[in-house]
């Protein structure tokens, strides 16, 4: 009878696992995006002149619920295309963390903290009236190389939907702080970064 009473065992336990109410879904899915436009219009003929540069370091992304910063992950190595124009509307910016959940709720900030972060820019490349005569390199952040950035957005809210992800997109905006007195100084200070950075979001099917 020991087989019979051990089958009958695991049935109930079986049953009762089946009967069991399923947990509320409790994230939202989030993507954060780092992008660096130009119009080719801010106080520079038009067309502007030619330029190619890479940001590279660590970034990490994070979005404010009203009494905390909720992180969507490690710092991460990445490197950003430098003066996207806006018509190009192939260029494809890059994600930070890559898709992530979040807790379902209310967000009306959202930050991005550079670390060790690098503007490489090639010979010929023109910017704040000069152009490069060789290859240059610029720190962002100052003499620690590190800034924390951070903007407003339109509130929105994460929501357990399957079928969308939030996509935030931060904009460095370089064509405002790199200047002349940057390719002097060899670095970007916070300041500059702060007044340049601009920060939408937006639904994505996914």
């Amino acid at each position: 009878m020991r087989p019979v009473t051990l089958v009958a065992l695991i049935a109930v336990a079986s049953a009762a696992c089946d009967d069991s109410p399923t947990a509320p879904p409790t994230r939202g899915y989030v993507d954060a995006r780092v992008v660096d436009l130009t119009s080719g219009k801010l106080g520079s003929p038009f067309p502007p002149p030619p330029f190619t540069g890479t940001l590279s370091g660590n970034f990490t992304a994070s979005i404010w619920d009203g009494s905390r910063w909720v992180s969507l992950g490690s710092p991460n190595g990445i490197t950003v295309v430098m003066r996207v124009h806006v018509a190009n509307t192939s260029a494809v910016p890059a994600t930070v963390h890559g898709e992530q959940s979040a807790p379902l709720g209310s967000y009306n900030r959202v930050r991005l903290v550079l670390q060790g972060v690098t503007a490489s820019i090639a010979a010929g490349s023109g910017f704040g009236g000069i152009t490069l005569s060789s290859d240059a390199t610029f720190r962002l952040g100052g003499s620690d190389h590190y800034v924390d950035l951070s903007d407003s957005v339109a509130p929105f809210s994460l929501a357990h939907d399957p079928s969308v992800r939030r996509v935030i997109v931060f904009d460095l905006n370089s064509e405002t702080w790199l200047t002349s007195s940057v390719a002097q100084s060899g670095q970007v200070e916070d300041a500059a970064l702060q007044a340049a950075f601009s920060a939408f979001t937006s639904l994505e099917s996914r």
